[in-house]
């Protein structure tokens, strides 16, 4: 008999993880070619850009690297230097980046309550958007 459980055991989860990218290299010809054999929990490489007024941290960008993307994950820029072109300095310097490092390309989301208008200031097209993520809330891609 087949039983389905809430189960939060991280040594567990490991396998079910484990399992899945064994299937996708083995599937994927990108990945073959390209993820180790040992399959790895993960194959991200972290890669933050940080944005400094003489020694104060300002703002940065954090974001990673996976299957050949740039993932930028969080965006922020403290709010006396908005508008000062630092988000978009961080961009240009994640793309200087990008392009260096022989990536497919930048990914990343926002809320509708934040800088969708600047992303696409920085020629960033929203390809996908989900409702109610959070609820009341619109999550752009």
């Amino acid at each position: 008999m087949i039983t389905i459980k809430n189960d939060n055991n991280n040594e567990l989860k490991n396998i079910i993880h484990t399992s899945l990218r064994k299937n996708n290299i083995e599937k994927c010809k990108w990945l073959k070619n390209n993820v180790s054999e040992n399959i790895e929990l993960t194959t991200k490489k972290n890669s933050n850009f940080l944005a400094f007024d003489d020694n104060k941290l300002i703002g940065g960008a954090i974001g990673f690297i996976e299957y050949n993307w740039y993932f930028l994950d969080l965006l922020y820029v403290n709010e006396e230097y908005r508008m000062r072109n630092v988000g978009t300095n961080l961009i240009k310097k994640i793309e200087e980046y990008a392009i260096k490092e022989h990536l497919t390309g930048v990914r990343m989301e926002t809320w509708d309550f934040q800088v969708r208008g600047f992303y696409e200031k920085n020629g960033y097209v929203v390809f996908a958007e989900i409702k109610n993520c959070p609820p009341g809330t619109v999550d752009y891609f």
